[in-house]
């Protein structure tokens, strides 16, 4: 019973089958509940209710709706299988694991699962407060959308090595609009075919994506990463790929930037992206972007790759080869910004 609080005060159960519909909806659960290499023929319903943790750990589960669910310690899916049927039309979406508006006082744990909702969305969980975290590492699955639209997560969300595919007509793989989160980990590893969504998003610490591949929509047409408003201290970009769509950092404010030469695809939204200091990863090493030999060309380059002409991109820059006292290199930027105008 490792990982229950009070292993001898809960209810547990191994190796079951369980035959149909599992309704603990609104139920107070006095004490843990583990149940491990379970197979479910019908899903599990916990909506509304309230416990102190509840294990769901190697099983087969066609669906776990815990929508407001309240639970003092943690919820754990570690390895198991979630499925849900199709969705019936373009309006009506299916979800396999539901944890909307829930609040869970210690961690989420989906750690080597896979969860899969064709058509649907694998996870919903939009309003999701998470006070230790959301894991999804060791070979986390999702077959559909996973959205997180409005957590709060202050123990961050881990998503290492994990992998986002088929995601469903609208091409979206993750969505983390105006979300809330002491870090998000998208390293290792991490692939993601479809887009990356963090319009509006606030990262106290670290956002990275080093070492992770944005194939962007399987179908071609949309952006990689769409991080529009995103706010971050870090945001590490070193990817392991170029990524097959667009990039967008509209209006998006960083403290420190990371990248590499994959970083960037053919096309860049960088109108009103605002970064304190740039580094660039080489061989595993970090070093300052500024005052490097042809620095200015490749910066100006990447500005480039926007659609359109903006000035802001171009006094971004200025503005950082400035401040760190590289003046020749600013001014540099600044006729580039001249002859792009003209």
């Amino acid at each position: 019973m490792a990982g229950l609080d009070h292993p001898r005060m809960a209810m547990r159960l191994a190796g079951a089958l369980i035959s149909g519909h599992l309704n603990l909806a609104g139920a107070r659960i006095a004490h843990a509940v583990w149940l491990e290499d379970c197979w479910f023929e019908e899903g599990v319903d916990l909506s509304g209710a309230s416990a102190q943790s509840i294990a769901i750990v190697g099983s087969r589960v066609p669906g776990v709706e815990a929508g407001l669910i309240r639970i003092d310690r943690r919820l754990d899916l570690r390895r198991s299988r979630v499925t849900s049927g199709s969705a019936s039309s373009f309006h009506r979406r299916v979800s396999a694991l539901s944890l909307i508006n829930a609040h869970v006082s210690g961690a989420v744990n989906l750690s080597g699962a896979e969860i899969t909702a064709p058509g649907g969305w694998a996870v919903s969980a939009g309003g999701l407060v998470a006070e230790g975290g959301v894991y999804c590492d060791d070979g986390f699955i999702a077959h559909g959308e996973v959205r997180l639209i409005g957590a709060q997560l202050s123990g961050g969300l881990r998503m290492r090595g994990a992998l986002l595919e088929r995601p469903g007509q609208r091409g979206v793989a993750l969505v983390l609009d105006n979300a809330v989160a002491s870090t998000l980990d998208f390293s290792d590893g991490f692939i993601a075919n479809g887009t990356v969504r963090l319009r509006g998003a606030r990262i106290a610490d670290s956002l990275t994506f080093e070492g992770a591949v944005l194939n962007g929509p399987p179908d071609g047409h949309g952006p990689s990463l769409a991080a529009l408003l995103m706010q971050a201290v870090d945001f590490d970009f070193a990817l392991a790929r170029q990524p097959s769509g667009t990039v967008d950092l509209r209006g998006a404010q960083v403290s420190y930037l990371y990248d590499n030469d994959f970083s960037w695809p053919d096309m860049v939204e960088l109108d009103g992206f605002v970064y304190g200091s740039i580094k660039v990863d080489e061989a595993g090493e970090r070093r300052d972007a500024v005052g490097r030999r042809d620095s200015v060309a490749h910066r100006v380059t990447w500005i480039r790759r926007s659609p359109g002409y903006n000035p802001q991109p171009y006094e971004q820059l200025e503005s950082w080869y400035r401040k760190a006292g590289h003046d020749d290199d600013a001014r540099r930027v600044l006729l580039a910004k001249q002859r792009h105008q003209r």
